[in-house]
Parts: C-alpha cells; structure tokens; sequence
C-alpha cells in the first residue's frame, strides 16, 4: 500500500515498482507449481507451457520412491522441538537480562551479539567430533540440540530488546500484587511481548527449516533424513527432471508459505517494534 501522504502522482512510480517486486516473487513459485504438475515429456517440449491436466505422478514419486513423506515427518519433529525449546530458554534469558539485576549482565549481552557474527559453517567440524563422542551423530535428538545452540544468541538478543521495551512500572505493579517470577513471566511479560515472540518463532522456523549442512552431515541415515537435504539429493541425481525437482521444492516451500501467509503482518509488526526500540 502506498501511503496517504504521497502526492497522486508520486503514488504511481511506487506502484508500479511494488508491483514488479511483487511479480518478481510470485512469478517462480507459480512456474515451480506449474511444472510440478507436468510430465518432463511436455516438459521439454514447451518449459514455458501450462500443464494439459494436474498430473498428481511426480508427488506420488517423491512420496513412495524417495521418502519424502518421511522426510517431513523428520523435520517437523526436529524443527518443533527446536522450536520450543529455544523460545523457552530464550525467553527466560531475555528476561532476567533485561529487567533483573543479572551479574556481568553487560558481558552476557554482548557475548551473544559476538556469536552470532560466527558463522555456522565453521562449527560443523566441532559439532560433529562433539556429538560423536556423544553418540549423537544419525541422531535426532543430536540435530536438535545443535538447533537450539546455534539459535539461541539470535533468539536471545531479539528477546531482549523487545522485553525491555515493557514499562518497569508494570512489572513492579505485577509484583506489589504479589506476582512471582514465574507468573509475571506468564501473566505479564509474555502477553505484552507476545509479538515479538511470534516474530522470533517464525523467523526461527524459517531458519532451521530452510538449514542444509548440519541436517546433511549429522544425519548420514536416510531414515531420517529431513525434507531439505532429501530434495537436495534428487535435484542431484535426477537433474534432468525438472518437474520432479519442482514438486520436491514446492513441498519443501509449502509449509513456510502457509506459515508466512497466516503471520505476515505480525512478522511486520513485530520488526517494526523491535527496529523501533
């Protein structure tokens, strides 16, 4: 939307550029779901074409023959737990850092802000020897550990900022009243944070589902391969099937476009709010 305060004719050039950025969005994902629904036949012929009729075969394929329905079984369990995990101890992280008198709570902060300018690429090695020695490797449980670990500076940080945007009057009133820690956390801070909470929760499940090299290296056993490094491989082994390759993406993507569908625009208030502090 273009805001009211535009001149009319200052609102046309914006629109027109939205509109092209737009395009420039939605134009892959319906090419992608177009030829997910083609034969690679018709897909030679005309790559540009629009399918005859919905052919439901390359779904059936990535189903039975390659285990995909498995595979995303695999990441909604890991990706989860991950989830709630992280936002639990996050939350309870942010919130001693931000309103109570936590010693060398400066240096805290500040060391999450220094981790997370390492990139993760450069843990794989460590992780791996790490979790060996624990016999985590081909291991659920060991992925989402690593989730959480490497997530939680991030989440930390994020949190923090939005709980110190909460009055402190509110929470001394929520203690005179005789309010623990725990139930100011759940009755207060947690409501007025709420959007941020949300934000970080989306952003986190984009993080650990869109994640490729811990999700193929830690976990070498097809069973339990997560839906990510799944399709990877049969863009690598069947290269020349575009529409096979379109229908894995296309599944792949679903769930994050169904979640960013129905969390848009508390993802953009929360940004908002958390760039405005």
């Amino acid at each position: 939307m273009t805001s009211v305060t535009l001149p009319r004719k200052a609102r046309i050039p914006v629109f027109v550029v939205l509109l092209i950025v737009a395009f420039s969005v939605v134009y892959p994902v319906v090419y992608l779901a177009l030829a997910a629904f083609r034969s690679n036949a018709a897909y030679l012929r005309d790559p540009l074409g629009l399918p005859s009729s919905l052919m439901m075969q390359n779904f059936d394929v990535l189903w039975n023959g390659y285990g995909v329905g498995r595979a995303l079984v695999n990441s909604f369990i890991v990706v989860g737990s991950g989830l709630i995990l992280q936002v639990v101890v996050a939350l309870l992280a942010a919130f001693a850092l931000a309103k109570m008198a936590v010693p060398g709570g400066r240096v805290i902060s500040a060391s999450f802000v220094s981790v997370m300018l390492i990139p993760s690429q450069v843990l794989i090695i460590p992780v791996y020897l790490l979790l060996s020695r624990v016999h985590l490797v081909g291991n659920l449980v060991g992925l989402i550990l690593v989730y959480v670990a490497t997530g939680l500076p991030f989440a930390v940080f994020f949190l923090t900022i939005t709980i110190r945007s909460i009055d402190q009057a509110v929470l001394e009133a929520a203690r005179i009243d005789g309010a623990g820690f725990h139930r100011t956390l759940t009755s207060v801070v947690v409501p007025m944070a709420g959007g941020g909470i949300a934000t970080l929760a989306v952003l986190q499940f984009l993080t650990m589902w869109n994640e490729l090299l811990f999700a193929y290296i830690l976990l070498p056993n097809t069973a339990l391969t997560l839906v990510t490094p799944a399709v990877s491989q049969i863009g690598t082994n069947l290269v020349g099937n575009q529409p096979l390759v379109s229908a894995g993406l296309i599944v792949t993507a679903l769930p994050p476009l169904i979640l960013l569908s129905f969390t848009s625009r508390y993802l953009v208030a929360g940004l908002s709010a958390g760039i405005g502090k």
